[in-house]
């Protein structure tokens, strides 16, 4: 294939689809969600998936109906989904972490306050364990809005086909300048051999996670970082133009598709799978599932015809990577949507029962007899099948993981790549895993409850149009200030606000702490004293 660089632009296109709950027991109430789709349409639609959903309606008690929205462009799907307030179902589902659009909403009380209803472990025994540090991040007003998406803290990282870079006679990336090696090899220097000018190094869609991994690796932390005492929006800080420099060197120098920026979310990692790109940087768990992609299609390597193609995973270059915070996504409960007091429980219920073992089986392995089978020795066994044709397709995405198998009940025999995986998540802990220090103050900020989806916006737009040469150094500069006067430089002052009263209280606790020690120390020594003396 000819490279051929094409000038890049945003688009952003919206789908929603409604899937029906089932007639086959009107007795019971119903919960309306909006959930991502990731799947091209296909999520709880092909054969067999009414048996999944008959099995979830039968074991929660709670008949469902899901509105679909393209992952793609899934902010604006939320944001529509929002504004209509006659048909907003009863539990959204968020992506990422706290932003500007959920917190406005939050303000204005579109969701309903969870404090409570997750202390209640009779009743939600899965949700009422979930880690109250998490749910710092959110938290508006007081009042805890969502129900996360358990992630690892140190999901995020740098992946590579192992059998390209061997043939390529490439070691293991360290650096940033070996990262771009690699790129540039498995670019330009036919990395599979077929003597065809056809592969890219970086994959690339339009989903922008990647570039958010990349810029930790040249320290300016991860969307904020504290320099001198105060907390700073990354894009302030001169590492951060060095990351973007480097991106755009990368895409200059064509090491990812030109038209990136036009590519569907939904294909993310297709590129690796196919062969057209080598280096997968997002979660680990996806370059875990390329690897098992090459294994259960028996994609020969390009050293060795007789093995399989490989995927190292990595994880962290220059010694960082990108935290999570906690989590992917949450689920919040609208007002408008579920109207009463029975409405919120039926939706937790729903949510609560779909973290069972039971259902956690249903959710990621589908059907027994039909994709897995159950081993003697209390293992599941998969059966052989394309991923996209399984029948719970998209039903983990109404799962929040929490607290997930118990350690007794693992449904898997790890494999190479698990115990790969589970090595890279145990490797990058803090400091590797940067987290972002601002996380708990912008939910409470009221600029970013105003402005932050604007603000947020205007950053990943000019970051996009930088790198792909849409605008120079001078526009680039103009987006900053434009986000500066739009309310940046106040959402500065109220992140910094909140920061230095909670490293008030920090230290007054602490040295609260001390003195109760010093006391009970005294108290210690006066009564050892006091028997002495008897």
């Amino acid at each position: 294939m000819n490279k051929k660089f094409l000038a890049a632009g945003m688009a952003a296109a919206m789908a929603a689809t409604m899937l029906p709950s089932m007639a086959f027991a009107d007795e019971q109430p119903t919960v309306t969600l909006l959930v991502p789709e990731y799947n091209a349409g296909k999520s709880l639609k092909n054969e067999g998936s009414d048996e999944v959903i008959k099995k979830v309606q039968e074991y929660t008690g709670i008949n469902f109906e899901i509105k679909w929205g393209d992952n793609g462009a899934y902010d604006q799907v939320l944001g529509t989904t929002l504004m209509d307030f006659d048909n907003m179902p009863m539990i959204l589902t968020c992506g990422g972490a706290m932003n500007g659009t959920i917190v406005s909403a939050a303000e204005e009380g579109a969701f309903w306050d969870l404090s409570e209803y997750l202390d209640d472990s009779e009743k939600f025994p899965n949700l009422s364990q979930v880690s109250r540090e998490t749910l710092k991040g959110l938290t508006v007003g007081g009042e805890v809005i969502g129900i996360p998406r358990v992630r690892e803290l140190g999901r995020y990282g740098f992946s590579y086909r192992q059998d390209w870079a061997d043939k390529l006679g490439l070691g293991t990336p360290e650096t940033i300048d070996d990262v771009y090696n690699m790129l540039y090899q498995f670019t330009y220097g036919d990395p599979d051999g077929n003597n065809v000018d056809d592969t890219y190094g970086m994959e690339m869609t339009k989903y922008t996670g990647p570039f958010d991994i990349v810029q930790t690796w040249f320290g300016c932390g991860n969307g904020w970082v504290e320099q001198d005492g105060q907390l700073v929006p990354v894009h302030q800080t001169a590492e951060y133009k060095e990351a973007i420099d480097w991106l755009k060197k990368v895409y200059d120098d064509g090491l990812m598709s030109p038209d990136w920026v036009t590519i569907d979310t939904s294909e993310w990692s297709n590129g690796c799978k196919k062969g057209q790109n080598g280096v997968y940087i997002d979660v680990m768990d996806g370059a875990r599932r390329i690897w098992d992609y090459f294994v259960d299609n028996e994609v020969p390597s390009v050293t060795n015809p007789d093995e399989f193609a490989s995927m190292n995973l990595l994880g962290p270059i220059n010694g960082k990577t990108l935290a999570t915070s906690g989590y992917n996504g949450f689920y919040v409960i609208t007002t408008d949507g579920a109207k009463t007091e029975e409405d919120v429980i039926n939706s937790l219920t729903f949510l609560d029962k779909l973290n069972d073992y039971d259902m956690l089986i249903l959710a990621d392995y589908g059907l027994e007899g039909v994709t897995y089978n159950w081993t003697e020795d209390g293992q599941i066994e998969t059966i052989e099948g394309e991923t996209s044709d399984r029948p719970n397709l998209g039903l983990n995405q109404m799962v929040a993981y929490i607290p997930g198998y118990p350690e007794d009940k693992k449904p898997l025999k790890p494999t190479e790549r698990d115990d790969a995986l589970t090595e890279c998540y145990e490797q990058r802990t803090r400091p590797v895993a940067v987290t972002n220090p601002a996380l708990a103050y912008l939910s409470g900020s009221e600029t970013y409850s105003k402005y932050g989806a604007d603000l947020d916006n205007i950053l990943s737009e000019a970051r996009t149009q930088y790198i792909c040469g849409v605008i120079d150094e001078q526009g680039l500069q103009d987006a900053w200030d434009d986000w500066a006067n739009k309310g940046g430089n106040d959402l500065i002052a109220e992140v910094n606000e909140a920061y230095a009263a909670d490293q008030e209280t920090a230290e007054a606790d602490e040295n609260t702490e001390a003195a109760t020690e010093e006391a009970a120390t005294e108290e210690a020594a006066t009564e050892e004293a006091s028997s002495q003396a008897e």
